[in-house]
């Protein structure tokens, strides 16, 4: 007897393949791109959102100087130093005469009209320096009319109440309007 040794049957195990296919690879790439679309605009956004609070934190300096320069006049060029109230047909809004330049403004009415930083005028502070350098790009102006404000008592007139409005103007075209309203009193 002839005996032969039979090896077992060995199976073949099919190979698994360790790669990704072609549209595994594709479908990846598809979705890193949508992901990154996204994360760059927000980037973007905020690069560009970034300066804003700059510029309004300068827009406030600005506004704010001026109507603290305003307030501190007095309401109306007939308003005795250290306040009182004026017969209503005194009160004006406008310069008077001899009042040309910031430096003469007295009383509110005064700045009505106002303006720097436009048209190659440099910005000023209340002593007259240039400040243009600090606050490039930035203008002002100032409006000044009668206004009578809600739930002023009926008995007083319009033309007891002067409504300061101070606005400035960013480098990018924003505006910032500030509003005070000063009365005869």
């Amino acid at each position: 007897m002839n005996y032969r040794k039979l090896s077992p049957a060995v199976t073949p195990v099919p190979s698994r393949n360790q790669g990704f296919t072609l549209i595994e690879t594709v479908i990846s790439i598809v979705v890193i791109g949508i992901a990154l679309t996204g994360i760059i605009s927000v980037i973007l956004n905020n690069i560009q959102e970034g300066a804003r609070p700059f510029l309004e934190a300068r827009g406030v300096e600005l506004g704010q100087a001026m109507m603290n320069e305003i307030l501190l006049k007095r309401w109306d060029e007939d308003t005795p130093l250290g306040g009182g109230r004026i017969p209503i047909a005194q009160a004006n809004i406008g310069t008077e005469a001899g009042e040309n330049s910031r430096s003469d403004f007295d009383d509110v009415d005064d700045y009505n009209g106002y303006a720097d930083g436009v048209s190659g005028e440099p910005l000023k502070n209340e002593l007259g320096t240039d400040i243009s350098a600090d606050f490039t790009g930035y203008s002002r102006s100032v409006a000044v009319d009668f206004y009578k404000p809600a739930g002023a008592p009926a008995s007083l007139d319009t033309k007891n109440y002067k409504r300061i409005r101070v606005t400035v103007t960013a480098p990018t075209g924003e505006s910032f309007v500030f509003t005070a309203i000063k009365t005869n009193f």
